[in-house]
């Protein structure tokens, strides 16, 4: 589910809304997803947001229904400056500096996949080995070492 193609490592977003909107672009020129995926993935976090804080640095989840999704992966972002998202339990404001974007195709398996990766979330030598990794191929393989497809 993870590949070089959807990691953007140290890139600067001016907020949430650009980051939505570049990211979005370039999954839908990389054929992962349909031209709704970018309404439907605003609208969705506005109405259910995903950031998380662990121990470490605020993590989201931004995801969509399945019907919005051409081909399944998930797209790692490693922000270069935090930017502020709505926890997913509660209202407070999260600094968010990794993202997974959940590109899920098959309705019943996108609660798995947020399981599975939330449980990794509270592995701080995880998430710290994701915050330090300085090259594309270098996330792939510390994610590669956790997360077992």
């Amino acid at each position: 589910m993870f590949s070089e193609e959807l990691v953007y490592i140290n890139e600067s977003y001016l907020s949430q809304e650009d980051l939505f909107d570049r990211i979005s672009k370039d999954l839908l020129e990389k054929g992962y997803v349909h031209d709704t995926y970018q309404e439907a993935l605003k609208q969705r976090e506005m109405s259910y947001p995903t950031a998380l804080q662990t121990e470490v640095c605020g993590i989201a989840i931004p995801h969509t229904e399945a019907d919005h999704i051409k081909k399944q992966a998930i797209a790692v972002v490693k922000l270069e400056d935090p930017i502020l998202f709505k926890e997913m339990v509660g209202e407070a404001d999260v600094p968010v500096k990794l993202l997974f974007f959940l590109l899920v195709k098959e309705k019943h398996s996108q609660v798995q996949v947020l399981s599975n990766l939330m449980s990794l979330f509270s592995n701080n030598h995880f998430v710290n080995s994701l915050l330090e990794s300085k090259s594309k191929s270098q996330l792939i393989e510390n994610v590669s070492n956790e997360v077992k497809e």
